[in-house]
Order: structure tokens, then sequence, then C-alpha cells
């Protein structure tokens, strides 16, 4: 008896056509996958990026944390090529999970092409050839973020609509709060986030050794404490892209590529985020409807 209901449930499971929510190992594959990049941006931050300018070691005017961040004529200059940069890369990475769809690529070699491409950007200097690697850099975050647009697409393709323009909203009103903020306020963040990564790491580290016991809570910490962690990534990128576009021309660094590469990995990171929490919803939401047609079917 146990083995006919059991079948019977696949069989109505089946027929309604409804899709099984997004396995957990695979989420939490894509999610580790975004904090490689992340830990790349890190690393490129620790290099210093072209010029190797170490944003932690300049000297701080500590004056200036009271006054309000007057941007001048050079520095908005600088966050036009970075924001144009920025929405190049996402319009690759769109055209990345096209060409999944069409042709299947996304696996491990694509995961270490996107790292290679991110830590290979610091190395490069020419600006023709880092565009190339940037625009590189988005295609490939698309082709790995492939497998779960499919699926969310054949759950409920609204929510990547949905998702895109609750990521460009919350981008665009942290990246507000952190450009009219008191300069400087706000770098602090950079510290806290930096450590809820490393916690992350090594908690990651710990459900390795412990043989996955804890990969259930670490799913959800990375979830929803990652999507956290990247909204204040985006207030500490955007004060930081400010302040060192605002220093003495021997402490510049305006690489707006790089810069662009910062803010684009917070993007990814928060949609990819946004996607799995609501795409999850809707799966929990859809269960009763298809527990009562088991149900209805049952009865006839």
């Amino acid at each position: 008896d146990c083995m006919r209901n059991h079948r019977r449930s696949r069989r109505g499971s089946s027929s309604t056509g409804s899709a099984p929510l997004l396995s957990r190992p695979r989420a939490s594959f894509l999610v580790q996958s975004l904090h490689i990049t992340s830990s790349a941006k890190m690393q490129s931050q620790n290099f210093g990026g072209f010029g190797g300018f170490d944003r932690f070691q300049r000297p701080m005017n500590w004056s200036a944390m009271g006054k309000m961040a007057d941007i001048s004529p050079q520095v908005q200059q600088h966050l036009l090529k970075v924001y144009s940069t920025l929405c190049t890369g996402i319009l690759a990475a769109a055209l990345g999970s096209f060409v999944h769809h069409k042709f299947h690529v996304a696996g491990i070699m694509t995961q270490l092409a996107l790292f290679a491409a991110v830590i290979g950007l610091n190395f490069i200097h020419d600006t023709a050839n880092r565009l190339a690697v940037f625009c590189a850099t988005g295609l490939l975050m698309g082709i790995n973020l492939g497998p779960l647009m499919e699926q969310v697409a054949y759950i409920a393709p609204e929510i990547i609509v949905t998702a895109l323009l609750a990521t460009g909203l919350i981008f665009a009103c942290f990246s507000a709060a952190a450009v009219l903020a008191k300069r400087r306020s706000m770098l602090f963040i950079g510290g806290i986030c930096g450590s809820f990564m490393s916690m992350m790491v090594g908690m990651r580290f710990l459900s390795f050794i412990m043989g996955g016991a804890l990969s259930s809570g670490l799913f959800e910490i990375n979830l929803y404490g990652g999507l956290a962690m990247f909204m204040g990534y985006i207030v500490f990128d955007t004060q930081m892209i400010i302040e060192e576009a605002s220093q003495p021309a021997h402490l510049q660094r305006k690489d707006f590529v790089s810069h662009a590469l910062e803010l684009l990995i917070d993007f990814v990171a928060v949609f990819v985020r946004l996607v799995i929490i609501l795409m999850r919803h809707a799966d929990k939401s859809k269960r009763p409807q298809n527990n009562n047609r088991r149900d209805d079917r049952r009865d006839r």
C-alpha cells in the first residue's frame, strides 16, 4: 500500500507539471561560486589593482571625516565611466545566460575560467584589453548562472524580472546612500563584511570536516547573511571608489574597470540570492495547490 501511495503521489506531481524546488546542493554550489568571485575581489583589493595601489595603507586625512563629500567634476566623470562599464558587464552576463540556454556550456571549466579572469584582470595594463577581460568575466558569470536561470524559468519566469528589478532598486538606493553620506563615514562596513565572509569560509570548512552536518544551516546563512553582506559591500565599494578618485594626483586610483568589476560582483551576488529566496517562496506556495489537486484525483 505504501508503494502504491508513493507511485500515485509521483504520478500526481508529474501530471500537474510542477517542477521541484532548486536542490540545495546546486543552489549552494552557485552561492559558493559567487563567494569565490568575492574572494577574488578581496584579493584584488589586497593586490591594489592596477598600479599597485593599496587602499588600506595610504595616508588618511581624518579631519575630513566630518565633512560632506563634495564630488568634483573629475570624480563625477569617473563614476559615469564606472557605471557605464557596469551596465556593459550586466548585459554581458545576460548574454552569458542565453549562451548557456542554447549550448549548455556551464561547468567546472567555466567556474575556473571565471576565477582566472577576475584574478588576471589585475595583471593587465592596457585599457582595451582590460575591458575585453571585464566583458568576458560578465559573460562567464552569466554562463555559470545559466542552470539556475533555466530552473527558475521553468518554475516561475516572472521571478527573474522581479529579482532583477529588486536588485536594481537595492543597488540604486544603497549607492545613493553611499554617495550622499559623509565622507568615509561608511568605510567601517568593509571590515564587518570581510569578517563575516571569513566566518562563512570557516563554517564551510567546518561543515566539510563534519561531513555536511551543518549544510542546512550553512545554506541559510549563505543565503540571507550573504544578501546582507553584499548589500553592505555595495555601500563600501561605492564610497571607496569616490574616495580613491578624490585623492591627490599621486595617490589617485581611477581604474574604472576594476571599480566596475567590484560593483558587478556585488550586483550579481544580490541578484542570485533574491532569485533563490523568491523561488523557494514560490515553490512553498505551489505545494498546497499540488496537494489539493492530488487529493481531488484520489477522491475521483
